[in-house]
């Protein structure tokens, strides 16, 4: 797959990645502003602010008028917010690729920010932050974050806390937008069937006068941890949630490459180590998996699963027996070769759609690193050799970087939550 990346005289830039053979046209605007940006007072403001995108612009000033022209296009349209970005994106037929983007660009560049609607949307992101509250399945992982970051944007939930979100004014969010949401700071993704040279055109012309302004840095991270930390949270549950964590690097780094095959072997699938160990074996869990996650400033190596609250203390050892094993064991050649070939499958299925490869393609551009197509990124993942991956577990499972965060029904026999080590 060829891509273009154009930058037009205001910083912003545009990337494209025409497929004449596909049945639909994607565009995606990601902008670097997310909880990374957030200061204390104000965490949520970026999710927040994606929310009030839709609640109407000076072009089509009620949400009703603005969702009723996407939905004539047969479009589908929503946003996202992460720690990194906030995402808006649409998807429609080629036919109507012009119109989409027109709706999109009025969307991103002119949003209104009523006061009734900030009143009433507050209330609804109050309810999702109590619907996260209320899974603790997802909940522990705001634990996790809080314990190994602290009161750092990393350590605090992209939702935000329930008071901070109450105490939000339009004058926050109009400073906020103003700041962050910058031509130089702003990546245009189009993937799919459409005609490249009129998109190139119709975004300069669109984001002309879209405010160049110069980026600004988020606050460095400061990590100062020097050995293993736990935290148990007790709620009414029949079922114990734990996410056992590594720091490892951040998204600018080609060790995540090897760290998302070590983490595809220890958890990647049914065939990986821990769910035959921890499911099949001692029949101990329902979901069990591990995954490499890295942002801009932070990264880190997860073990995650729902486990039998009795018998918590055996997963665990059992856990950390097989990470064990990762720094001490070479991978055997059968193993890595299908742990490769179950990676690259998974990527190439879910990339089969031109919405699905704009976010793929966008974070790439989006921290200016060297694009990869799909093919380019699976030839890094099949350069990597079992001594890759016995050095990777050998330099980042140790104890300076190790968090476990547990919520589960009750406190008895958790002493080994104060004394467990790689």
């Amino acid at each position: 797959m060829n891509n273009r990346l154009t930058k037009f005289p205001n910083g912003l830039r545009l990337l494209t990645v025409p497929q004449a053979e596909a049945l639909s046209f994607s565009l995606l605007v990601l902008v670097s502003a997310g909880a990374k940006n957030e200061d204390k007072s104000q965490s949520g403001i970026s999710h927040f602010l994606e929310h009030l995108g839709f609640k109407g612009t000076t072009n089509r000033p009620s949400s009703l008028e603005l969702a009723s022209e996407f939905d004539i296009l047969g479009a589908n349209k929503n946003a996202c917010t992460s720690h990194d970005f906030t995402g808006y994106y649409v998807t429609a037929i080629p036919e109507k690729a012009e119109r989409a983007t027109e709706l999109l660009a009025d969307l991103y560049l002119n949003p209104l920010y009523p006061e009734e609607e900030i009143k009433k949307e507050k209330g609804v992101v109050l309810e999702e932050i109590k619907m996260y509250e209320d899974k603790p399945s997802s909940l522990v992982w705001d634990v996790f974050s809080g314990l190994a970051y602290g009161d750092t944007p990393a350590g605090r939930t992209v939702l935000g806390e329930r008071e901070t979100v109450k105490n939000l004014t339009r004058e926050d969010l109009l400073a906020f937008r103003k700041k962050y949401y910058l031509a130089s700071g702003t990546i245009i993704v189009a993937v799919g069937n459409f005609d490249e040279v009129k998109m190139i055109e119709s975004i300069g012309e669109k984001f002309a006068k879209f405010n160049g302004g110069a980026s600004h840095p988020w606050p460095p991270m400061i990590d100062e941890q020097a050995e293993a930390r736990s935290k148990l949270i007790v709620r009414p549950i029949n079922q114990s949630h734990l996410v056992l964590g590594f720091k490892t690097v951040n998204s600018f780094s080609d060790k995540n490459f090897g760290l998302t095959v070590l983490s595809a072997v220890l958890g990647g699938g049914m065939s990986s180590r821990l769910f035959q160990k921890v499911r099949e074996d001692l029949g101990a869990a329902y979901y069990i998996g591990a995954t490499q996650d890295s942002h801009v400033d932070h990264g880190f190596f997860s073990v995650y699963g729902g486990v039998d609250s009795g018998r918590i203390k055996e997963v665990l050892e059992a856990i950390l027996v097989e990470i064990n094993k990762l720094k001490n064991e070479l991978v055997s050649e059968t193993e890595l070769s299908r742990v490769k070939d179950g990676l690259i499958g998974s990527l190439f299925l879910g990339l089969e759609t031109p919405s699905d490869q704009t976010f793929f393609y966008g974070e790439q551009a989006l921290l200016e690193k060297e694009i990869l197509n799909p093919k380019e990124y699976a030839e890094k993942i099949r350069q990597i050799t079992a001594e890759d991956l016995r050095d990777l577990a050998q330099e980042f499972f140790c104890n300076k970087g190790l968090n476990l965060a547990v919520i589960g029904p009750n406190e008895a026999d958790t002493d080994f939550l104060n004394k467990f080590s790689v």
